[in-house]
């Protein structure tokens, strides 16, 4: 054997290591993933699906002699407040999804392919409206549309000359749906935006140039290409829906409108008595299946995306259509909807904290403005408290999301393992899973075990992990596929370990990837009241248990400085995360020598 070819396996030994060692840790690394994934999720799911088999009206569901039974799904099956509350929930679903796609599309629309104005401004506040926490949409509203006392609906009386209350009621079926889905816009607008940017318009310059319409344009041809995007995100937002709890907690309740879940809400927090954990683990069930069927779908259809693609880099030239005449209309319809959707509660927020007593504008109110809520709630141990559990649980959970969704989606890309197909169902599952359930599966585990986080932010932070750790794999996933593998064998090649590899050669290639997850992980952990709320103790208080306690104690003022200050923390990472999103791009695409000094 000659001394070239000797060569390579001297090159792979390093001083006290064995060249089993990358395999060893490797395989540990594996092995360490699975195990927490398994914990974080399956111990919930399967805590919930055993807790609805027992009588629990008087006893948590493992206490020493509470039985096995079936009576938590004959009492949820066969009554008729169930489907009342199914009733109420595909009401609520469907009016919401209608009221926020027919809104998300008109904008899309105007702002992709026409000539409206400010166009682009519109872009970052609809972007930027993510910043505005859903429980503090829904408690602004409630302030503005209130039938006794609403902002709105004092000068409307006086305008019309109407005594009473009204004449808009905001805890209604209708007012829950117009304040759900004016919050599903803008998700919903940045789901169908990207497929109105990227169509193919030689179609409809040909149904144009043929004499058809501009209505049969939008019904024969663009509707039908648009179909896989729209349906898609219809989907996917009918399971945001479905599983919403702010708003219908907020306002819902308050008109004693009950969805599902709430109404599992009320089963484990009830406001009288004893919690019934075994009847509103069933009511899950049916929520897990009602959300888990539609993500199956929805992850079919993205599969196979491709088989609609209408962009073949042929004559591919995105025209802006003249609204003539209907751009001031157009207009006036765009300020109306950020109006509505962000400018009007931001505002009602910061006047009502500064209001000593709930008020609405006047002369004399205005001579009223004071800064004492301000004091009283900055001053209060449980700001002080809250504050400081928030930045923890949104810190810990983005980083220790985004680390692990790093080691699984490194797994499932470079594996050739037939085992990362259950890793990927596992990372997924809890996608399918409404927070109000992972958050009463995780109550019901530390409840029973002897472990000692109960009480603690720590609890909250394993439910927020369980809830985003199929975003942070999804994010990552596709920063991983971006790194060629040859950069990988060429680090091991000249004899670095696993680890290492990972570390210094993949890592800094995707922190782009990672510091964006970790940024939108933050921003929807801090906002978070699903799950803070359920898992909720005086200690474990943070910023949205704490501004939905004011708001439950009827202290206004105080409600809406935490509403401030949670608007002003949400809308800065809003903004930088749309500034990082900006130039993600260029510093990911980094040049071959900045993999280099990586490696080095």
């Amino acid at each position: 054997m000659s001394v070239q070819q000797q060569q390579p396996a001297v090159r792979l030994r390093r001083p006290g290591l064995s060249l089993n060692w990358p395999l060893r840790g490797r395989t540990l690394a594996i092995t360490g993933v699975v195990v927490i994934l398994v914990y974080l999720v399956i111990g919930p799911l399967g805590m919930l699906i055993l807790s609805s088999f027992k009588a629990t009206a008087d006893a948590l569901p493992f206490s020493h002699g509470v039985p096995w039974t079936l009576d938590n799904f004959h009492q949820v099956l066969f009554s008729r407040s169930t489907y009342r509350v199914l009733l109420t929930t595909f009401l609520f679903a469907g009016g919401s999804l209608a009221f926020s796609f027919a809104l998300s599309m008109t904008l899309a629309w105007l702002i992709e392919r026409t000539d409206l104005p400010f166009r682009n401004g519109f872009y970052v506040i609809i972007v930027a409206s993510l910043g505005m926490p859903a429980v503090i949409a829904g408690i602004a509203w409630a302030l503005l549309a209130d039938p006794l006392n609403g902002i709105i609906n004092i000068p409307l009386r006086a305008l019309f000359n109407l005594e009473g209350r009204g004449p808009i009621n905001i805890y209604t079926i209708p007012g829950l749906i117009f304040v759900q889905g004016l919050i599903l816009v803008p998700i919903t607008f940045l789901l169908v935006t990207a497929a109105f940017r990227g169509m193919n318009v030689t179609m409809e310059d040909a149904a144009r140039g043929s004499g058809a319409r501009f209505r049969v344009v939008l019904r024969r041809v663009t509707l039908p290409m648009l179909a896989p995007a729209l349906l898609s995100a219809l989907i996917y937002q009918f399971v945001t829906v479905i599983e919403s709890f702010d708003i219908p907690l907020v306002i819902g309740l308050r008109g004693g409108i009950t969805v599902l879940s709430t109404q599992i809400y009320l089963q484990a927090e009830p406001a009288a008595g004893l919690p019934n954990y075994g009847l509103s683990s069933a009511y899950s069930m049916i929520l897990l299946v009602l959300a888990l069927g539609p993500l199956l779908v929805y992850n079919w259809m993205i599969s196979r995306s491709e088989r609609f693609a209408t962009i073949t880099g042929q004559d591919f030239r995105p025209q802006r259509l003249s609204l003539g005449r209907w751009k001031v209309p157009a207009l006036l319809l765009a300020i109306g909807f950020v109006l509505l959707l962000f400018v009007l509660p931001a505002l009602v927020m910061i006047w009502t904290s500064l209001q000593p007593f709930y008020s609405v504008p006047s002369a004399e109110s205005l001579r009223r403005v004071t800064l004492n809520a301000f004091g009283t709630v900055l001053g209060a141990t449980s700001m002080r408290r809250a504050l400081s559990n928030t930045l923890l649980v949104g810190g810990v959970t983005a980083g220790a999301t985004m680390v692990l969704g790093l080691f699984v989606s490194w797994i499932l890309v470079r594996s050739r393992s037939k085992a990362k197909v259950a890793l990927d169902v596992l990372a997924f599952i809890p996608h399918a899973m409404p927070g109000v359930i992972i958050a009463l599966s995780i109550l019901l585990i530390y409840l029973v075990l002897p472990v000692p986080i109960f009480g603690t932010p720590w609890v909250i932070i394993i439910a927020l992990s369980t809830q985003y750790v199929s975003l942070s794999t999804r994010l990552m996933t596709g920063g991983i596929v971006q790194v060629q593998r040859q950069l990988e064998e060429a680090a091991e090649a000249s004899g670095a370990s696993w680890g290492p590899t990972l570390r210094r050669i993949v890592l800094p290639i995707v922190m782009p990837t990672f510091i964006n997850g970790f940024l939108l992980v933050f921003l929807n952990a801090i906002r978070n009241l699903t799950l803070a709320l359920v898992l909720y103790t005086p200690s474990s208080i943070v910023l949205s248990t704490l501004v939905y306690r004011y708001w439950d104690h009827a202290d206004t003022a105080e409600t809406a400085v935490v509403g401030v200050i949670m608007v002003a923390m949400t809308l800065v990472l809003s903004v930088a995360l749309r500034r990082f999103n900006a130039f993600g791009p260029a510093v990911s695409s980094g040049k071959p020598e900045g993999v280099g000094q990586a490696a080095r």
